[in-house]
């Protein structure tokens, strides 16, 4: 039987630091020497999760933004890609705007990962961006207005603020035609939730369905923590969640491994390479 195991990173993979922990680096290297087919599905963007990923011998495509990217690690390119289209990107903007709130949206161009903003006043936003420049030396863009590049090959538009703040847009976009939404808590900081907007063409479950049809596997095993793993979960045969998941996503798990602090992934797939 040909198996897949996929992982979530932020708070199933990743410690508290954002960062991989020297223990689930060997193991995981460990289990691919020896012929493990191992990938990655995550919410974040190609430029902050490549650069985490590095310790990694990876050598299958992994998922990227929920699902939007599909990106060959091996030949260093995308291989699937879903776009927002110009005039749905103008609607999501103008729908946030009317709310008086901030975003960023996400694009590839001649080839280049981008990330545009037209203001930091939100303090979420500025702090996020911030990170992500000193931590991952990532690139953003600042225009005059975000309208303005809406037709330029938009991916991904991203809020982050407090939950009461978000549910109003979200409760809005679910009559917009072509879009999907993932809301959910910020891992690092409960007093945020992440509110992301992307193709209702893409997701975990499609993303995971393309690897699955492409690598012709028969078994897919996936583990994850937060409420965007649902499509993952739904694209899998099995599911693991973390002990630190949120209550939501244990319940749906065919059982509950521990935590990101206690490299409860690395050590299940050591189990399985033992077994």
């Amino acid at each position: 039987m040909k198996r897949l195991f996929v992982s979530d990173l932020d708070g199933t993979l990743l410690n508290v630091a954002a960062k991989l922990n020297e223990e689930t680096i060997e193991i995981i290297n460990k289990c691919i020497s020896e012929g493990m087919d191992f990938t990655i599905s995550t919410a974040r963007t190609p430029a902050t999760a490549l650069k985490i990923l590095k310790p990694l011998n990876l050598k299958l495509p992994i998922t990227l933004m929920n699902g939007v990217l599909v990106y060959d690690i091996a030949n260093e390119r995308y291989i699937k890609e879903e776009y927002l289209d110009e005039l749905v990107v103008m609607v999501i903007l103008g729908l946030i705007k009317m709310r008086g709130l901030s975003c960023f949206l996400y694009g590839v161009k001649d080839g280049q990962f981008t990330a545009y903003y037209d203001s930091v006043e939100s303090k979420s936003l500025n702090y996020f961006r911030n990170e992500r420049i000193m931590k991952y030396d990532k690139k953003f863009v600042e225009v005059e207005d975000l309208s303005l590049v809406a037709g330029d090959r938009i991916l991904y538009c991203v809020l982050r603020e407090p939950k009461e703040k978000l549910e109003g847009l979200r409760r809005e976009l679910t009559v917009v035609k072509g879009v999907k939404t993932e809301f959910y808590p910020d891992v690092y900081n409960s007093e945020y939730y992440m509110l992301e907007i992307y193709s209702d063409a893409a997701s975990k479950k499609d993303a995971l369905e393309f690897l699955r049809k492409q690598g012709k596997y028969d078994s897919v095993t996936g583990f994850g923590d937060n409420l965007n793993d649902k499509a993952l979960y739904e694209a899998c045969d099995y599911f693991y969640a973390v002990s630190n998941a949120h209550p939501e996503i244990q319940n749906m798990a065919d059982s509950v491994i521990p935590s990101n602090e206690e490299n409860g992934v690395a050590r299940y797939l050591e189990q399985i390479m033992k077994e």
